[in-house]
């Protein structure tokens, strides 16, 4: 990546992380589009932005986080509280991320072969799948006991959302709210879900050796972890108000318009 390219793939990272829009399939968009990315290394470098707004949600969360750590002599010591039932909670869906996600990673992206019409035309079609999913999930004003198999449920959806197109935030919040969860504990269990997962893809992508670390890659992350930090607050806010189901549908049927022409 040029100086431009990672200021702009940043930008889009550490703006759209924070909002169900996926912002994997729309920087994968510009990526083969504009820049002549194939799809794997889309996915690839998308991946790599995340560890920018890892960072600003680990400061933003730093509280959440920091009782999570510190219940933990408590929590193995297998004494009951919230904290530890959220501890439960995320250890279970980073479980089932992993397992999902690792097969889609290492078995399943190699085998792509889409041309920058058929990727556009694929991510159009997962992001029109991630604006009815959002229509379909209603929200509700009720607080829900953190449930286990609730963490089943979301982390495998979580899996999914390494194909660009499927919004992370998006599919996690709207299984959880699908289960009946308020909107702000939707995503605020969906947000520190991001946590243990993309860690575990980081690691991933650093044993495959698929990113070249240079200048581009280090400008890139650096512009998704400060854009990232300066617009959590706001946007986390904006995607309680705002139906983002219906930028999904546009921008999807702008995909598919392209890809046809």
């Amino acid at each position: 990546m040029d100086l431009f390219e990672s200021i702009i793939l940043g930008l889009i990272q550490g703006i759209l992380e924070w909002v169900p829009v996926s912002s994997e399939g729309i920087s994968s968009l510009v990526m083969v589009n504009f820049f002549g990315k194939s799809i794997q290394d889309a996915i690839y470098l998308s991946i790599w932005l995340h560890i920018g707004t890892l960072l600003a949600a680990l400061l933003y969360f730093r509280k959440e986080i920091r009782n999570i750590l510190v219940n933990l002599p408590d929590y193995l010591k297998k004494q009951k509280s919230e904290t530890s039932t959220i501890t439960s909670f995320l250890i279970v869906a980073t479980l089932c991320s992993v397992g999902i996600g690792g097969i889609i990673f290492f078995y399943g992206l190699e085998k792509i072969s889409l041309t920058g019409a058929g990727a556009t035309l694929a991510i159009g079609v997962l992001l029109i799948f991630t604006g009815i999913l959002q229509k379909t999930a209603q929200k509700t004003a009720l607080i829900k006991k953190t449930q286990l198999k609730d963490s089943i449920y979301s982390g495998l959806a979580q899996g999914f959302a390494i194909l660009p197109g499927i919004s992370r935030s998006g599919i996690t919040s709207s299984v959880l709210l699908l289960r009946k969860y308020s909107a702000d504990q939707a995503l605020r269990l969906s947000f520190l879900m991001s946590i243990p997962a993309v860690m575990a893809a980081t690691a991933a992508l650093l044993l495959k050796q698929t990113i070249v670390i240079n200048a581009g890659s280090i400008t890139a992350l650096v512009v998704a972890a400060v854009s990232g930090f300066l617009t959590i607050k706001y946007f986390l806010k904006l995607a309680q108000k705002i139906d983002f189901s219906y930028f999904c549908f546009i921008l999807g049927a702008l995909s598919l318009l392209a890809a046809f022409l």
